[in-house]
């Protein structure tokens, strides 16, 4: 499980940018599936992240394999934890 700053709505508008039609989205499931390797994202809303006036979404975000070896949702993975970063450190 994950803390995922952001919305729903940004977290699936960045994977559908980066990963196109391998994108299926159904209520608060995400997944992605790509040469016979398949990750699943349930998203949760969590409770925002408060900096003084700012205020930012966040997502409870649960993850599971859906298919695919081991080596090959971890490389899967990788590639979605690079397009869904964030600046800022």
């Amino acid at each position: 499980m994950r803390l995922m700053t952001g919305s729903a709505a940004e977290f699936i508008r960045t994977l559908q940018t980066a990963f196109g039609s391998a994108v299926d989205v159904a209520d608060h499931r995400v997944t992605v599936s790509i040469d016979g390797v398949s990750l699943i994202f349930s998203l949760t809303p969590a409770p925002p992240l408060r900096l003084g006036l700012l205020e930012l979404a966040r997502q409870t975000v649960e993850i599971a394999v859906g298919a695919g070896s081991e080596a090959a949702v971890a490389e899967l993975l990788a590639k979605i934890d690079r397009a869904t970063q964030r600046g800022g450190g």
